[in-house]
């Protein structure tokens, strides 16, 4: 058993030694390493375990945080963590579950300095048009209201509106009206976030307008950064600037 055999070529001017065990064992190594690149491919490529926690973690931090126990709500605070420990490292590693046409990419830290500056300018201006006219901003009270709106809200949004609706909107306007101007898109889902966020109760006519002009913010943002994490972090901290002017006493 295992004693190499000679086998000699038709040509015979080769000489091939075989050796059983050594191939026996060759076929084996073999199987274990299939093996492992399917298991390789199963959890890498299909399941997509990071496109899956982002949509699950998001998702259930956004049900909770809504709930009026305080249990969940201090559940979705942990949620909220969790997503946020998943989604950061994963900007530029989505490309599954839809995940591929939000462009959920990475951005340097001039680049979020700039959306953090734009967002925070945006609230300010928005604050001082209000209190000159004497309007409401329609902020709620409550601190899990305040993570819904500075965290996980603008996440959602932002996925919705710049992620999959504006990636949609400029393959189409490139296809049928064969132009790469972008900002038809960009004021046409701004149009959209405006009417979506429109009629509800104890709305000013403030309102809409800002939601137009700041959803046209966020589209260039997205854009001339070609990141969704940044229109995030300019609509997160639009809204923290309207949560500054009503904890200060400055907007109702």
């Amino acid at each position: 058993m295992g004693r190499p055999l000679l086998a000699l070529s038709l040509s015979g001017l080769e000489i091939e030694f075989c050796n059983p065990a050594r191939e026996a064992s060759e076929k084996r190594w073999t199987t274990v390493q299939r093996r492992r690149g399917i298991v390789r491919a199963i959890a890498g490529r299909e399941l997509r375990w990071r496109e899956f926690l982002f949509w699950t973690l998001l998702l259930a931090a956004f049900q909770s945080l809504e709930a009026a126990e305080t249990r969940r709500q201090m559940m979705g605070a942990a949620e909220t963590v969790a997503f946020l420990l998943v989604a950061i490292p994963s900007a530029g590693k989505l490309d599954g579950l839809g995940l591929e046409f939000t462009n959920w990419n990475p951005i340097g830290l001039r680049a979020a300095a700039v959306s953090l500056a734009a967002g925070l300018l945006a609230g300010g201006m928005v604050v001082m048009v209000a209190f000159r006219c004497h309007q409401t901003l329609g902020t709620e009270r409550g601190w899990n209201l305040v993570i819904l709106a500075v965290l996980l809200g603008p996440v959602v949004e932002e996925v919705v509106f710049r992620g999959y609706l504006l990636t949609a909107a400029l393959q189409l306007e490139r296809r049928v009206f064969k132009t790469k101007r972008n900002w038809p898109s960009v004021i046409g889902v701004a149009v959209i976030f405006m009417f979506c966020h429109s009629g509800r109760a104890g709305s000013t006519w403030i309102q809409p307008c800002c939601i137009l002009l700041t959803g046209t913010l966020y589209g260039f943002t997205r854009l001339r950064l070609q990141s969704t994490v940044a229109a995030v972090l300019a609509h997160g901290c639009y809204n923290l600037a309207l949560y500054l002017s009503y904890w200060t006493g400055i907007s109702n």
